[in-house]
């Protein structure tokens, strides 16, 4: 059987989008993660599980998810108040556009949901570009899902490299969708929309 060209770079695709939303996952992991440790009193081992987050991110970007280095233990009544939390929930994944760029070459834009979801109300809350820098995938740039008018939400004002935005990137290659933002007006918009 042969396979023709297309055929193939539309496999080639699918395997790069698999790729991405992998490397996404462990990084919502790393995230969710990062921030049980953020209400626990041990320094070391918050420290370092922050330090794998940031790992999955461009310099630019690290430390700028809600959590920075602590060099001591918070009050003990805020330990004591998170004590029975239960587990953080990673992001939920609603779309990924495949982009490619001329200065970083192949760009994947992921949509998520706010942190720690319930599973019961489906929100847009960010997205992140990821790029391969030095030969290993990257979040390079991140917007949250809203403006400062609160008339309609959009992502605006991204944090990360300066030279790439949703205005230097053209036309997606592809686009997966996984699940919608239902009880989100604007991101529905958004996500119904191929961009």
């Amino acid at each position: 059987m042969n396979i023709t060209k297309t055929e193939k770079n539309k496999i080639t695709i699918n395997k790069n989008m698999e790729i991405i939303k992998i490397f996404v996952e462990n990084f919502l992991q790393a995230e969710a993660t990062a921030s049980e440790a953020f209400v626990k009193p041990n320094l070391e081992d918050y420290n370092q599980k922050l330090e794998q987050m940031n790992s999955f991110c461009v310099t630019e970007l690290q430390n700028n998810f809600g959590m920075i280095p602590l060099t001591e233990l918070w009050d003990a009544d805020l330990y004591e108040e998170w004590q029975d939390a239960p587990a953080i929930n990673p992001r939920d994944i609603y779309k990924i556009s495949h982009y490619a760029d001329e200065k970083y070459g192949d760009v994947y834009v992921v949509y998520t949901s706010l942190s720690n979801p319930d599973g019961i109300i489906f929100l847009y809350g960010e997205c992140l570009f990821i790029a391969n820098i030095n030969n290993e995938f990257k979040i390079i740039k991140r917007y949250v899902f809203g403006d400062e008018t609160l008339k309609k939400r959009n992502f605006e004002n991204g944090l990360g490299l300066a030279d790439i935005s949703f205005k230097t990137l053209q036309n997606p290659i592809a686009i997966e969708r996984y699940m919608p933002p239902t009880h989100d007006k604007d991101g529905m918009e958004h996500y119904e929309k191929d961009i």
